[in-house]
């Protein structure tokens, strides 16, 4: 067959650069396994994490019997020191009204975009525990915005406002039985808690 003048000849390969080539990719191939291996071998290292692991039996205590001494030998009673009293552990009305619903209103028309006009309905609280608030409102026309503040009456600040008042610092901050209220319970819709 005769030559086309304009199909041009490739040159013959050049076998250093193909040896070159070649010892590139297995380079690359030999990289990618060893950093494969590394990820597993990492991984394999964690072990099972807790809470996938079957529960371990805790030893149970067994209460000695008392002994009886000689009849006739009183046993002095034990002496009870007083135990001091508990903080406050249940979401309950705010004593005394304090802090107020106008001084929480006050509080989310200054920091949580909560209308300057309109009528605002409790819909619960504002409900205490330790120095932490919790109040649900209305406005006409909206969705009930949940509302967490905390401080006393004169100092009081906004924590959380919105449909979701969940928050991190409510996680990690506030009394258990706000957080149980605010993070466990379903929204309110209508009639709070």
């Amino acid at each position: 067959m005769p030559e086309d003048p304009a199909v041009p000849r490739l040159p013959s390969p050049d076998p250093t650069a193909a040896r070159l080539r070649a010892g590139a990719l297995l380079g690359r191939l030999a990289l990618t396994g060893c950093l494969a291996l590394t990820g597993c071998l990492a991984l394999a290292a964690c072990g099972v994490p807790p809470e996938l692991q079957e529960p371990r039996a805790t030893p149970t205590r067994s209460t000695p019997t008392p002994t009886v001494g000689p009849t006739g030998t009183p046993t002095p009673a034990p002496t009870l020191s007083p135990t001091p009293a508990p903080s406050p552990t249940a979401l309950v009305a705010c004593p005394a009204g304090r802090p107020s619903r106008d001084q929480v209103t006050a509080l989310l028309r200054r920091t949580a975009n909560l209308p300057r006009s309109g009528r605002v309905t409790f819909q619960t609280g504002p409900l205490c525990v330790q120095d932490w608030q919790y109040s649900v409102v209305t406005v006409a026309d909206r969705e009930p915005l949940q509302a967490v503040t905390r401080g006393r009456p004169g100092n009081l600040r906004l924590v959380t406002a919105g449909t979701d008042v969940c928050t991190i610092t409510v996680r990690a901050e506030a009394p258990p039985a706000l957080r149980t209220a605010v993070c466990d319970a379903p929204p309110p819709l209508f009639g709070g808690l």
